[in-house]
């Protein structure tokens, strides 16, 4: 009975460390960056008008089930964004990330401009179904904008990384369900 019960015991922890697989994509059960292990906290996939555009996910050092802690975390997270869609273009992701900073700002985008635009400089060249973006946070720090596993741009301040996690995360999110499934709900 006690082996039974080991080997069932073992088998449920090895599922909940299991990669996922959404639209095509496997979603690591960690990211390792910048000589940090982030454990898979949620991941979904954005979709609009019924057109499934990218797999987000988010890791985290503990997980998190609510928006606020992740908003007001600590310690590092990332934002992972694999692009599924021929749909997203670099003018598509610009003009989406400039309305997702307004919502999660609260029209409040003035202090953040200059660095919103360093920001949103990451996507001027081609995007293509199968691009990979990482956006990790540290808090004290700022956000390291990485595409196809390349840092590209470093964005400094804890105000401008909270209002990137609040595109995802905040009170109105580009996707609710993507929010709700990033948080693991």
């Amino acid at each position: 009975m006690k082996k039974i019960l080991l080997f069932v015991s073992a088998l449920v922890m090895s599922l909940n460390l299991q990669a996922i697989e959404l639209d095509g994509v496997t979603v690591p059960e960690t990211l390792n960056l910048e000589n940090q292990t982030l454990k898979l906290n949620g991941a979904g996939v954005r979709s609009k008008f019924f057109v499934d555009l990218y797999v987000g996910s988010l890791f985290t050092t503990e997980k998190a089930s609510e928006a606020s802690s992740v908003l007001n975390s600590k310690t590092p997270v990332a934002i992972q964004l694999f692009i599924t869609s021929k749909l997203i273009t670099s003018e598509k992701l610009t003009e989406a990330v400039n309305e997702g900073f307004e919502k999660s700002t609260g029209g409040q985008i003035a202090p953040l401009q200059d660095r919103l635009s360093a920001f949103i400089d990451v996507f001027k060249d081609e995007i293509v179904k199968g691009d990979n973006f990482v956006m990790f946070i540290t808090p004290g720090q700022g956000v390291n904008v990485y595409k196809n596993g390349k840092k590209l741009a470093t964005i400094e301040g804890d105000d401008f990384s909270k209002a990137l996690l609040g595109v995802w995360l905040g009170d109105q999110p580009a996707d609710a369900d993507l929010k709700a499934d990033m948080l693991g709900k």
